[in-house]
């Protein structure tokens, strides 16, 4: 096991038998080593795979004003369901391992979950680990307009105003928030996290932003929380919402 950093994650099923299996191919470019399978549509995609990830590499980077990291990123890319969970113990799309340094994909045909999300999981880990809304939704900021479902973020935007999501942002100041978030409804909780950090950025900048992401704390009361916003952008939530509101009804 590659051991990259101690910052604690919740892995209910995970395990790294990928670890040591021994039909991988590999790609090694500036920042990252992928491993894929043969006859596989990785392996049919892998330079296309390699020079998109370093591109949005550099795009994080700058982005996010952070220095590069001294270990490479390691893929890996699943041909289907069964294999990643036969390997690493989830069948989930896309996951990024934070304690070694890893981002696991099932890459397959219709289902091909690259770009800036997951890297930016792992790329912002020297900023904190801030509570999930504002994890997630820096991933999303970073990742640009991608679509959810093949829908477009104004139309999971509508979605979350017919269901009043953004009626509150107080209540998104826990991390038990966004575990509690229903996993039918993950397209509207990351737009509206997206939207909400790039309100957040545009209005007060990136390294202000950076300041509240590190100093929020998963354990903190949303008490807690709330007064290290109010405290870094010298205005309090209820005010935000209303203008992160009137912003976003304007698009």
């Amino acid at each position: 096991m590659r051991k990259i950093t101690e910052t604690k994650q919740q892995l209910d099923n995970y395990f790294n038998k990928y670890n040591n299996y021994k039909k991988w191919l590999k790609k090694e470019t500036s920042h990252y080593v992928f491993h894929y399978l043969s006859n596989s549509e990785a392996e049919k995609d892998i330079k296309e795979i390699a020079q998109k990830q370093e591109k949005s590499f550099e795009k994080i980077i700058k982005t996010l004003n952070i220095s590069k990291p001294k270990n490479k990123i390691y893929y890996y890319l699943y041909p289907d369901q069964k294999t990643k969970k036969e390997l690493m113990g989830d069948d989930g799309s896309a996951q990024s391992i934070y304690h070694d340094f890893t981002i696991h994909v099932v890459y397959a045909k219709g289902a091909k979950p690259l770009g800036e999300h997951e890297d930016t999981h792992l790329l912002s880990l020297p900023m904190g680990l801030s509570i999930g809304f504002f994890q997630e939704g820096l991933a999303e900021y970073t990742a640009g307009n991608r679509k959810w479902q093949g829908k477009t973020q104004n139309f999971w935007l509508k979605k979350a105003r017919d269901k009043d999501i953004v009626s509150d942002m107080t209540s998104v100041m826990t991390h038990q928030f966004w575990m509690d978030s229903p996993d039918k409804q993950a397209p509207l909780y990351y737009t509206l996290a997206k939207l909400f950090v790039k309100f957040l950025i545009d209005n007060f900048g990136i390294e202000k932003f950076k300041e509240f992401y590190k100093q929020t704390d998963r354990l903190n009361t949303k008490k807690e929380n709330i007064e290290i916003f109010e405290k870094i952008f010298k205005k309090d939530v209820e005010t935000a919402e209303h203008e992160f509101i009137k912003q976003i009804n304007s698009e």
